[in-house]
């Protein structure tokens, strides 16, 4: 009696590697250019200082999502949005590249990845990288109109609050706009003690956090997210109050020695009281909660 066997062989494991090479050289040729430009535009002056940061901060949440970055099965449907999310993605960059415009350069990373992830993986791990593409929001520099609608406002709040704390406390202390009179000194609130980069830095870290760390419920994390504003103006507070101080206390010479220190101290202060709500967010929130 003949027996037929079938030999069943395994499929070999799709290998990513060589589909995702000429893609991330074509992303680093499009845009390396677009961020030395936009560092050497940065270098400046203080506004958008945030954007490599969360590049660096994208980086790490690109690599942790990674295996997400297999070639997979394609839908149709998925590849034709695909290539439409390209063609938008590529007309921002020709346009912004063009006119130097960086909102439209580099913002057409926004457009531009998704839609090769639609084409080369499908739609289940463009849904899963979502939060990934998203990120690259907080790159994306602000338009110098609107930023300077929001420096004017933040810039007054800021010495309006310090100098009332102060006076308050019993210091010689006045102001004439955004200018702090304080003893025989004289202090200029600038466009960096404004908070603004800071507040776009920490929003950019809290949504990282949120998103990784393990939440019980969607309550908890739009409370954490609504936290930042405060956190935010609150440790710019602080930082302005505590060079004034010095510079009433120590001289001007001190005050300028830790001008820039305290900008380190600020985010200290800003990522502990971020944690610290944090931590009393999961003590009293109810474990069985949904």
């Amino acid at each position: 009696m003949n027996h037929t066997e079938t030999l069943t062989l395994p499929v070999p494991a799709t290998r990513s590697g060589p589909i995702w090479l000429p893609v991330a050289l074509g992303l680093l040729l499009l845009y390396v250019p677009t961020y030395r430009d936009l560092a050497a535009e940065l270098s400046n002056g203080d506004r958008g200082s945030q954007c490599l940061v969360v590049l660096a901060m994208w980086g790490w949440l690109l690599w942790r999502e990674r295996s997400a970055l297999r070639a997979g099965p394609r839908a149709a449907a998925g590849s034709v949005l695909g290539w439409a999310l390209l063609a938008a993605g590529a007309a921002l960059y020709a346009l912004g590249r063009s006119q130097r415009m960086f909102q439209l350069e580099v913002g057409s990373q926004l457009f531009v990845l998704p839609g090769i992830s639609l084409v080369l993986l499908g739609t289940s791990a463009t849904r899963r990288l979502w939060f990934v593409f998203a990120f690259l929001a907080f790159t994306v520099p602000l338009p110098g109109s609107l930023v300077d609608a929001v420096l004017v406002p933040l810039k007054g709040l800021v010495s309006a609050a310090v100098t009332e704390v102060l006076y308050f406390a019993g210091l010689p202390i006045a102001r004439d706009g955004v200018v702090i009179y304080i003893g025989p000194y004289q202090l200029f609130i600038a466009d960096a003690c404004s908070g603004l980069n800071q507040l776009v830095a920490l929003t950019a870290v809290g949504a990282l956090y949120v998103r990784v760390a393990s939440h019980r419920s969607f309550a908890q994390s739009a409370l954490l997210l609504a936290a930042i504003l405060p956190v935010a103006l609150g440790a710019n507070l602080a930082r302005v109050l505590a060079l004034v101080l010095a510079t009433y206390y120590g001289g001007d010479a001190l005050g300028r020695e830790l001008h820039d220190y305290m900008g380190f101290a600020e985010i200290g202060v800003a990522f502990g009281a971020f944690f610290l709500i944090d931590h009393v967010v999961r003590l009293a929130w109810p474990r069985d909660a949904r």
